[in-house]
């Protein structure tokens, strides 16, 4: 009970909630959005490249 009564510390001055929608966009919707970012770009890097045929500069004929 003694910490719900507890001073608030020196020069903190709480600002307004967050709303519902703030809530989720920022803790919900930004993170997956960033990880499928992160994963498609990893994705997309590591993906098998099309074969070439062999150049002049890897040949001798």
């Amino acid at each position: 009970m003694r910490l719900l009564m507890s001073p608030v510390e020196d020069g903190l001055i709480s600002g307004p909630g967050l709303s519902i929608t703030d809530t989720v966009l920022r803790y919900v919707i930004a993170p997956v959005a960033l990880f499928a970012i992160i994963a498609l770009t990893s994705w997309i890097a590591s993906a098998p490249r099309k074969e070439s045929s062999e150049s002049s500069i890897n040949s001798i004929n």
